[in-house]
């Protein structure tokens, strides 16, 4: 069910009534990505559907309301140019702390697991592992590719998104985003290390009869016991990079893009809106 997080997430990124279509079916497509990893049997797969509703329906009313505070309180300080740099290092733990509640909230259910045969949760062990191994070879394909275009390739991919926001970049701003890029800690590699290491965790307990629901839910909550100091510290130091860029991008601001960032938090806002609107009570 850990996918319901990645799922509405990537949803509240887009725009308009397509976003808003798009996140209330987003049930269903929770259970199409899970039933990917492991073949259920009806009792199961009505299973699956009430709880996966049941998780859709307290994101909406609880979580969503929390995004839509969020995101005003710095829609405020960027209209009426009030933003500190301690805002954006505060709403940056903001959404781990959005990202923590669906993990809590998934850890919760982690009982359903045991209605799993041992078949059942090798096969959603091989396929997982299947998913980590494409990991991999993308990030040998893409160690293959020459340094400096993968960092253009970067830059260009945060310009566009950048742009959707705030339109056209000046030279100054430019000059700052491929910094940034370029001294940016790679974390790639260790994170996918970290992964893995997660993973053969996973299988550990989940492979182990019956399943030790516990554990399995300490390895879904804090997924974060597992990271290496070297991983923390890139972590750190990537996100100190990234709040720096962003706080820097926002001192260069020319008040037509300052109200062309509004309007879009706006129009994410109203997104919001939509959606409290549809799964009220």
């Amino acid at each position: 069910m850990r996918y319901l997080g990645f799922t509405l997430l990537v949803l509240l990124m887009l725009s308009g009534c397509t976003a808003n279509i798009g996140y209330q079916f987003a049930d269903t497509l929770v259970e199409w990505r899970v039933k990917e990893y492991v073949e259920l049997n009806s009792e199961q797969e009505e299973t699956l559907a009430k709880k996966v509703d049941e998780l859709h329906l307290w994101h909406a009313r609880t979580q969503i309301p929390k995004y839509r505070e969020a995101l005003f309180n710095l829609r405020q300080k960027v209209n009426n140019k009030t933003l500190e740099k301690s805002d954006i290092v505060e709403f940056e733990r903001t959404l781990l702390g959005f990202w923590q509640n669906l993990l809590d909230r998934a850890a919760a259910e982690t009982a359903l697991i045991n209605q799993l045969s041992v078949t059942q949760k090798q096969q959603l062990v091989e396929r997982i592992e299947e998913k980590q191994q494409d990991r991999f070879e993308k990030f040998e394909e893409k160690q293959s590719e020459n340094p400096i275009l993968r960092q253009l390739e970067r830059a260009n991919e945060v310009e566009s998104d950048l742009e959707d926001i705030i339109g056209d970049l000046t030279e100054q701003q430019d000059k700052l985003l491929r910094d940034w890029v370029s001294n940016s800690p790679s974390i790639q590699e260790d994170w996918l290390n970290y992964r893995a290491m997660w993973l053969t965790e996973f299988e550990t307990v989940l492979l182990t009869e019956p399943t030790d629901i516990n554990k399995l839910s300490a390895l879904i909550q804090n997924p974060k016991q597992l990271r290496s100091e070297a991983l923390q510290e890139k972590i750190e130091q990537s996100s100190d990079a990234r709040n720096t860029f962003l706080w820097n991008m926002y001192v260069s601001l020319s008040d037509k893009q300052r109200k062309a960032a509004v309007a879009k938090a706006d129009e994410y806002i109203d997104l919001l809106d939509d959606i409290t609107e549809d799964f009220k009570g």
